[in-house]
């Protein structure tokens, strides 16, 4: 039988550095090109803030390649945050498995993981909610 895990993740943009979503753990974060919202990065926070995922030197090659190759010297951070129903509990393994059903489905430029193979959590239902900016909001793992 098939666990059914709903999982909601609301998206929504980070402020300047006194908001309290840079401090955030247990969650998801995005990258967004400054004009188009396109997605250029889905990654997760577990034991490290956003902040701490989003300084440079965390994904220096990231950065270098979005400036060299694409020509992106600015940003939008989007923070995900994520509710379950209360028969469920958020580990890192299902945090895994939610960023890489979105890379999957997504392919954030930036993305090279999850992009053609990935492990499947049957049963897993993640919906995009607030300011997320792709036109698909609800995506089943199969």
């Amino acid at each position: 039988m098939t666990v059914q895990i709903k999982v909601k993740v609301l998206w929504r943009t980070l402020g300047d550095d006194d908001d309290d979503g840079w401090d955030m753990r247990r969650c998801l974060y995005a990258y967004l090109g400054p004009e188009d919202d396109e997605v250029l990065y889905i990654g997760k926070a577990w034991g490290v803030t956003v902040h701490g995922r989003w300084k440079r030197a965390s994904k220096e090659h990231f950065w270098d390649d979005l400036e060299s190759e694409r020509g992106i010297m600015e940003h939008v951070v989007l923070l995900g945050e994520i509710s379950l129903s209360s028969d469920h509990r958020l580990s890192s393994e299902l945090l895994a498995d939610i960023e890489s059903l979105l890379i999957q489905r997504v392919s954030p430029w930036g993305n090279i993981q999850s992009i053609n193979t990935r492990i499947s959590r049957p049963g897993l239902t993640v919906r995009c909610l607030g300011d997320w900016p792709y036109p698909q909001e609800i995506f089943r793992d199969s």
